[in-house]
């Protein structure tokens, strides 16, 4: 053991304890985020800081403008959180400027409800592993690299309904697919209100701060490889994206912020999804896509028709943030896959391309009293029928993955945007008081009006006659979602797709296309949880959730009733 000792310190290596790299990211919905929109409602401005992950660098320069002394109680106690965040020091090794950290946690969750017909309120993306430990590499502070061990619960098991806790019994259980966050990333402040970073990665990103996630690009998209260019500064910022869903299936994005007045951002993004490899032209960070367009240039095989869109989706989204006064906060979110005149819907009776759009609208108030504050928001979210949805679900704006552990039949499907899928009304109330660092209870209602290709339905109908899925997991060629030789094969439910139609096989191509949300016999889901949150100490949180779930036309069964109780308890221990 001497001699092992002396041989590292002889290499320049020492046990340590360090600060975090100024390149390290803030991953998509981390609590920081939180606390740094909190502390800009008091200080009554706006920034980028809804667009996630962040490097820890961009976020520092957003806080240099907030007033410390228009903070109240509360607002002192959010920064210092904060700051103690920023300045952790990891347990590690370090040699010159070259860090090595980890992170290790333990978080155990136990939840239970009573009705297994009803999804779970807590469900997989909420749960964390039962143990975390993240590893992080930095030099100085232009470098860091991260990776995320854990001994979790694979998706498989934790969307079953008997399964009560969040520690894997058995090895089939067990999530052997980590790491699901990880990251390169590279950048350097240029000058004190100036930065540039360049990322590349694999896990959730998000566009605006929301309620109910984004309609635009939300953390409940996982797991996808990313490329990220940004350069940011307090009223100006570019971020160029390509991220891979799946083989040969890429979105090409970039997004351009401004603000004005410190009290307005105006964000657009712009973007082409392709069903195809990587191709040097959508990689220049400066130009239209529509401009090329590529929706020519890739026929089917039995159809070379000139202009078809085929293996192409084009995708628009626009959102804004204004704070006219301190501690309120407006925005709105809009999202487009396609849009259709009505001279076009009306005049052209072979066009049955139907329009997809969303949009979001949402307050937020807060209060400061005492050592805390009270906290009131307010949103509500409309998605037509085919948002996201495409000619083929090649090139749908949805990621589809597989379990290598358990039961491998059921193929997980998720947006990029809202988790509610398209043909969905939802409204959600969320009030409470919080007092940081210590305690906080909220009061949650979520309201939702479902239709008939809401959630991920359009995928779960499509079904062989063998039983298997169609599409989706490992499976994403449309191969025999466009067989007609079977009668129990279901098609696309795209207007004019060839097969039967996956979701309403009675209706023509251009009854498909003037389908308005909810479609069908809607569903109509009241849920409401009460979430009471504990700190014993910086290191040791613990959380309770009670949720009461009341169904109308539950399956979309006229009539049809569900009701359920549902309670969770988390405790975390970081070490």
């Amino acid at each position: 053991m001497k001699k092992i000792f002396s041989t590292v310190l002889f290499c320049g290596i020492s046990f340590f304890a360090f600060a975090r790299g100024e390149q390290e990211l803030v991953e998509a919905g981390h609590w920081i985020y939180d606390s740094i929109e909190n502390l800009c409602m008091e200080s009554g401005i706006v920034n980028f800081a809804d667009s996630e992950p962040a490097s820890i660098s961009e976020l520092k320069l957003y806080l240099q403008e907030i007033d410390f002394f228009k903070l109240s109680e509360a607002g002192h106690a959010e920064l210092k959180k904060i700051q103690n965040y920023f300045e952790y020091e990891q347990i590690g090794l370090k040699s010159d400027i070259i860090n090595f950290g980890i992170e290790p946690s333990f978080n155990l969750s136990v939840f239970y409800k009573t009705n297994d017909d009803i999804d779970w309120v807590y469900d997989r993306y909420e749960r964390k592993p039962f143990i975390f430990v993240p590893l992080n590499f930095t030099v100085s502070d232009f470098v860091a690299m991260k990776m995320d061990i854990l001994l979790g619960m694979n998706k498989n098991n934790a969307v079953k309904n008997d399964v009560y806790s969040n520690v894997p019994l058995s090895a089939d259980s067990i999530d052997i697919n980590f790491p699901d966050n990880a990251y390169f990333s590279i950048g350097h402040r240029l000058t004190q209100k100036t930065g540039v970073s360049f990322q590349i990665g694999k896990g959730a990103r998000n566009i605006g701060k929301t309620l109910t996630g984004s309609m635009i690009w939300s953390e409940y998209l996982t797991g996808a490889s990313y490329a990220q260019l940004s350069v940011y500064s307090p009223d100006i910022k570019y971020t160029g994206i390509v991220s891979q869903f799946n083989v040969d299936r890429y979105m090409y994005a970039h997004q351009f912020d401004i603000r004005l007045f410190k009290k307005l951002t105006i964000t657009a993004l712009e973007g082409v999804f392709v069903n195809a490899p990587v191709e040097l032209r959508y990689l220049n960070p400066f130009t239209i896509f529509h401009g090329m367009a590529p929706w020519r240039e890739y026929p089917d095989e039995d159809d070379d028709s000139y202009d078809r869109e085929s293996h192409t989706g084009a995708y628009l989204g626009i959102k804004f943030q204004f704070a006219p006064v301190s501690n309120l906060k407006f925005y709105g979110l809009f999202a487009m896959t396609q849009f259709q005149t009505s001279y076009e819907t009306s005049n052209y009776p072979d066009d049955t391309t139907p329009n997809a759009m969303g949009g979001q609208l949402g307050g937020r108030y807060t209060l400061p009293f005492s050592k805390g504050r009270f906290t009131f928001a307010l949103e509500g979210s409309y998605a037509q029928p085919y948002l996201y949805i495409k000619e083929s679900p090649n090139w749908s704006l949805v990621r589809t993955y597989a379990e290598n552990m358990g039961n491998k039949k059921y193929p997980f499907y998720e947006w990029i945007g809202s988790p509610f899928g398209p043909d969905t009304i939802s409204g959600e109330l969320n009030m409470g008081y919080e007092v940081p660092e210590k305690w906080a209870l909220n009061f949650i209602y979520l309201f939702m009006a479902r239709g008939e290709m809401s959630g991920t339905s359009v995928f779960d109908t499509m079904v062989g006659s063998d039983g298997k899925y169609l599409w989706g997991g490992v499976h994403t060629n449309d191969n025999a979602i466009t067989n007609t030789g079977d009668e129990d094969t279901k098609g696309w439910c795209y207007p004019g797709s060839s097969g039967k139609n996956s979701v309403f096989p009675s209706l023509t191509a251009k009854e498909l296309q003037s389908l308005v949300t909810p479609t069908g016999t809607p569903e109509f889901v009241n849920r409401i949880s009460i979430r009471g949150t504990y700190n014993f100490s910086s290191k040791i949180e613990c959380v309770l959730q009670p949720s009461f779930v009341f169904i109308f036309n539950k399956g979309h069964e006229e009539g049809k009733k569900a009701a359920g109780l549902e309670v969770a308890g988390a405790c975390s221990i970081k070490l």
